[in-house]
């Protein structure tokens, strides 16, 4: 068999197993489960796995080359099923582990703490493998888990075969280029926001619902954009979609007895749900359901929105702490269980660790709820998070990247994502409780991004190890959040940081073109969500 056809039959080997039937997902968790094969520890006290890795750094890849191997990078995520399986199914067979420590160097990336590197080499999913050449060039990348023989056929071929100006089939996320515009122009901002709502709504899936025809998800900053923007004739017919959309991720990627939602369904029709539940994710959902149910009443609607609120006000709330964590790790047997028999076994594990750019996100949208709820805990809840955060940046001058509850400690220096999520959490916060003391913080926050972040040649933020056109919809999506809170602060900036308003919004406004081609060939849409934060900076911006 050739190279290239034993790639791509691992390829489908890995598709194939993580798109099992839900009865042999269930029969085959159980059985792990009685048979005390499932854990979650292996990944991340890698230390002890089999597998010498080294943990991951900028310069690890420059710090190692005399070694004169190829790399095997492996990204993985504690809330992740998938990641654990591959753990404990073949990175512990001692052949697989022998031949990756005798012919590689091997690199251990969480993607919670990386979450730059992730970005930068396009991964999509996990666990997600990259395997470089000596020189650290790309040799070859795929999403999904394989077992231990078709593992051990793939890295023997990357060993024999990889080399310097090497390369070989994989998976390809999609590449987008840009290039940036030089003049503001106010029709292109005027027609961006109509070509994003059309071209969503153009792509429903009128028979499962959800975006597209392949996996499905809840994405809340798209379906609240389409909620509350648009015409009248665009705005119902997103109400309508959106109202069955929401109602199959009730049927089929809800948690009924104790509320919150998955993380996303592999199949078109809402089948083989990934476990793994986000604070994010389930407080966009509870905002959601609560405006479509302001719209058009629903018992069913409502009920998921109030029992996902005291799922995360309860389980995702640390009293002890004072502030919300972020991950439930996935389990493919738990949530099988009624309510009587969950409370015999031992739920899924809540991560100990608060990433800053999540817990910011969860704590804008919650603001929000709490606008349609009025509840006092939750309120108190929402400040307590808050001065958490405020705590962070007062201790030390800066945002970190997360907090290890265990070590009651802040660790790794925060990136972009971090700072434009933040800035833009206390400027949400400064309105919504009449606090000038958040606007103080958003300002600090805002000028440290300046200094830190801003590009003064290509005229936007950037985050250093990705450049300004490594990942431009990423990259977008945080140059709006901190645009938006720019524009918030007004007079509290002075010309030079007015003027880079303007810089940014010019720099992305000819975005409706890269728009156009994704819409026309997507397959996931993830990706639209990086586009709200950008379109809601052109709403708040001055066109005149």
């Amino acid at each position: 068999m050739s190279r290239q056809k034993r790639l791509q039959r691992t390829s489908k080997n890995f598709f194939l197993i993580n798109n099992c039937s839900i009865s042999l997902v269930r029969w085959l968790a159980i059985g792990l489960c009685l048979t005390g094969l499932v854990s979650v520890s292996l990944a991340y006290e890698h230390q002890e796995s089999l597998v010498d890795f080294e943990e991951y750094r900028e310069d690890v890849i420059a710090d190692t080359q005399s070694r004169g191997k190829p790399y095997f990078l492996l990204f993985s995520a504690e809330w992740c099923h998938w990641c654990h399986e591959f753990s404990e199914q073949t990175l512990t067979r001692q052949d697989v582990a022998d031949y990756l420590n005798r012919h590689f160097t091997n690199v251990f990336i969480d993607v919670d703490i990386q979450d730059t590197t992730y970005v930068k080499y396009r991964a999509v999913g996990v666990p997600f493998t990259v395997f470089l050449n000596p020189d650290g060039s790309l040799y070859y990348k795929y999403g999904g888990t394989l077992y231990g023989d078709d593992f051990l056929d793939v890295i023997k071929e990357v060993s024999v075969n990889a080399g310097p100006g090497k390369t070989a089939f994989g998976t390809e996320s999609a590449v987008v280029s840009y290039e940036p515009s030089l003049r503001l122009s106010v029709d292109d901002l005027l027609d961006f926001p109509v070509s994003f709502r059309r071209g969503v709504l153009d792509n429903v899936d009128s028979e499962e619902y959800g975006l597209g025809r392949g996996q499905k998800s809840i994405l809340p900053r798209t379906f609240l954009y389409l909620l509350e923007t648009g015409f009248d004739n665009d705005r119902k017919e997103a109400v309508d979609w959106l109202t069955k959309t929401m109602e199959r991720a009730i049927e089929n990627i809800y948690d009924p007895v104790e509320g919150g939602f998955f993380r996303y369904a592999e199949t078109r029709d809402w089948r083989v749900p990934h476990y793994e539940k986000f604070s994010d994710l389930n407080a966009g959902s509870v905002l959601l359901l609560y405006r479509l149910n302001e719209i058009t009443p629903s018992p069913s609607l409502i009920e998921a929105a109030d029992t996902t609120l005291r799922y995360l006000t309860s389980t995702l709330f640390d009293s002890d702490l004072g502030c919300f964590l972020n991950f439930q790790v996935a389990d493919t047997y738990y949530y099988f269980f009624n309510e009587k028999q969950r409370k015999t076994i031992e739920p899924p594990k809540v991560m100990d660790k608060i990433f800053s750019d999540r817990l910011a996100a969860t704590l804008n949208y919650l603001i929000e709820v709490n606008e349609y709820v009025s509840d006092a805990k939750l309120e108190k809840q929402v400040i307590r998070s808050l001065d958490f955060l405020e705590q962070m940046i007062q201790q030390d001058q800066e945002v970190h990247r997360y907090f290890s509850v265990p070590g009651n400690l802040w660790s790794e220096s925060g990136g972009l994502s971090d700072y434009a999520h933040v800035a833009h959490l206390f400027i949400r916060a400064a309105s919504r409780f009449e606090n000038l003391h958040y606007s103080d913080v958003a300002s600090r926050l805002v000028h440290v991004s300046i200094s830190k972040f801003y590009d003064e040649i290509n005229g936007v933020f950037i985050e250093p190890t990705i450049g300004s056109n490594g990942n431009v919809e990423y990259l977008m999506s945080l140059n709006g959040l901190l645009v938006q809170a720019m524009i918030s602060l007004g007079d509290r900036l002075d010309e030079k940081e007015q003027n880079i308003i303007e810089r940014v919004i010019t720099y992305y406004s000819l975005m409706g073109e890269v728009l156009e081609d994704r819409l026309w060939d997507a397959v996931d849409w993830d990706f639209t969500e990086n586009y709200v934060a950008y379109l809601a900076a052109i709403d708040q911006f001055d066109l005149d």
